[in-house]
């Protein structure tokens, strides 16, 4: 009896309420490993016979996506990415497209010229992507050779990703291309410079670095003569200046103001500065946009004044009718004119956000509420020829730092005034 084994009998476990048809031809589970591939029978057979058979009970649970059309589709939507731009081929398609507008004799449609500098754009996206890889591989390089200033290029290759880099160190000749077609397109005088066509260019010439066009270009935006759709010869019409829908918007301004700053070109810096804030188009826009508003509520200020005062004159009984109309007149006029000036000393008194540059005594508060965005320009471009820390201001020499002290003054505005100056109250 020791020398025996007896091996125990297996006990059926308890079955569930299954159907009789899905217990028997579930099949089992397969061992699956890493590189098995899954192949799907698509025989009639399978397809119509035994269709309820095969299909097991986690299957009516889960959709299926094992069929050759789904995968393909799964794989388009999620593998698939687009290959990277040509730079070279798709700048010769730009070239022959240009050519095309610069030897007709039509005016071509606003869509078509901003199609053309969208495709621009994408090369100079596609070089400065170019170069941050460049960049990239050689701040690796340099980490993994244990050099000692490897701390200096990670600080750098982080400001690298906070705005984009110049492709003009690696790419000289396509860059020059890109930047010239640009320039030569909107300088046609068949091509009308629309607001998209501007920002377009604009964001062109950001990318690559490039701002010694920018002053002529925003000339042009508002003297250059205006094409008539559907003339040949082409005629044009005198432009006007003075309109607000010639006014360079500030956001281009600023982006052109920061690649200049970046270049150390002060005169270029002053001219783009002439072009866009200091032109009288910017002002009359900026009150078009901004003070519209206010001037229409003040102007209907006085009617809604007097139709509250008729309305609360009838809920009294103690006076005339008309005298309690008139002091529930003033009394409003009195309350809407005190608000607004207190507002209005407010917004044009408002100094925190100066630095540098500040206005000099007497000067209008209407002219420094129109001319803040060029009091800020150059407030900014103090701030970039400037000592960078605060002990060291007003310590600044050469003639370029006198020339802009000079600049500033003939403006109406001072550098450095010395009773705000920190520790000189």
């Amino acid at each position: 009896m020791n020398g025996i084994a007896l091996r125990g009998q297996k006990t059926p476990r308890p079955q569930g309420l299954v159907c009789q048809f899905c217990q028997f031809s579930k099949p089992p589970t397969p061992r699956r490993t890493p590189f098995a591939r899954q192949y799907v029978s698509t025989g009639p057979l399978h397809r119509n016979g035994h269709l309820g058979q095969l299909r097991s009970k986690n299957g009516l649970e889960t959709p299926s996506i094992s069929s050759p059309l789904a995968t393909r589709r799964f794989e388009s939507s999620t593998s698939q990415q687009s290959p990277p731009l040509d730079p070279k081929a798709a700048l010769q398609e730009v070239a022959h497209e240009a050519s095309i507008i610069h030897n007709t004799d039509s005016v071509p449609s606003d869509p078509s010229v901003v199609q053309l500098l969208e495709k621009c754009q994408e090369i100079a996206e596609a070089l400065v992507s170019r170069e941050q890889d460049h960049q990239r591989e050689a701040s690796t390089a340099s980490r993994e050779e244990g050099n000692a200033i490897s701390s200096l290029l990670d600080l750098e290759e982080r400001n690298a990703k906070k705005r984009p880099v110049p492709a003009r160190n690696t790419h000289p000749q396509l860059v020059n291309s890109v930047s010239r077609i640009a320039n030569d397109i909107v300088k046609d005088k068949k091509v009308f410079i629309s607001p998209s066509v501007l920002s377009c260019y604009t964001k062109i010439q950001t990318l690559l670095n490039n701002a010694e066009h920018f002053p002529e270009i925003f000339h042009l935006y508002a003297h250059k003569p205006v094409p008539e759709q559907n003339s040949s010869p082409v005629k044009c019409h005198k432009a006007n200046p003075s309109n607000i829908n010639s006014a360079v918007p500030s956001e281009l301004a600023n982006m052109a103001l920061d690649v200049a700053i970046e270049q150390r070109n002060l005169s270029l810096v002053l001219a783009i500065i002439d072009n866009t804030f200091c032109t009288k188009a910017f002002h009359r826009s900026k009150v078009f946009r901004k003070a519209s508003a206010p001037l229409l509520g003040m102007t209907t200020a006085p009617v809604a004044c007097y139709s509250i005062a008729s309305w609360a004159s009838s809920l009294q009984n103690t006076m005339d009718s008309s005298t309690a109309t008139g002091i529930a007149f003033a009394a409003g006029l009195a309350y809407v004119g005190g608000v607004s000036s207190i507002g209005v000393l407010a917004i044009t008194t408002a100094n925190d956000q100066m630095e540098r540059v500040t206005w000099l005594p007497g000067i209008p508060l209407r002219h420094r509420w129109l001319r803040e965005e060029e009091r800020a320009a150059m407030d900014k471009v103090a701030l970039a020829w400037g000592f960078k820390s605060i002990d060291y201001r007003g310590e600044e020499e050469g003639e370029e730092w006198e020339a802009l002290r000079e600049f500033i003054g003939m403006r109406g505005m001072i550098l450095d005034r010395t009773d705000l100056m920190p520790g000189m109250q």
